[in-house]
């Protein structure tokens, strides 16, 4: 079950499928709910940084789609900004994609991660060649 919450609002209602919600650039995507009262003790945290806050937004867009396997596993993705300061563009812009993992044990931490990887190197690769 997905659901979409944006960043610094107050929790919502989960989206009909197909629906998207979006104040701002700060979408944060929710792949499944933390509420079900599970031990998620295993935690990773990725922060990708993009050259653009489109291409951030893309990619965030592309890796959302895949639910994940288990229930095991809590994965959300949101786009940030960026702590650096890049030459010719706004220090505040959004163009760091973070991706948080929560999961009951390592094993299904490592699969998910690396799922994830793979996934991004194969959006980004397209990126590259047919432009974000």
């Amino acid at each position: 079950r997905q659901r979409r919450q944006t960043e610094g609002a107050p929790e919502s209602k989960p989206n009909a499928p197909g629906q998207q919600t979006r104040n701002s650039n700060k979408v944060q995507i929710i792949m499944s709910t933390k509420d079900d009262g599970v031990d998620r003790q295993y935690k990773c945290t990725i922060h990708l940084a993009l050259p653009s806050a489109q291409c951030a937004q893309h990619l965030r867009d592309v890796i959302s789609v895949d639910k994940e396997i288990s229930d095991k596993v809590v994965k959300t993705i949101s786009v940030v900004k960026s702590d650096e300061v890049v030459e010719g563009e706004e220090p505040s812009e959004a163009r760091v994609l973070r991706i948080q993992f929560e999961a009951t044990d390592a094993k299904m931490l490592r699969v998910s991660v690396s799922t994830t990887y793979d996934m991004m190197n194969v959006a980004l690769k397209c990126f590259a060649e047919f432009g974000a």
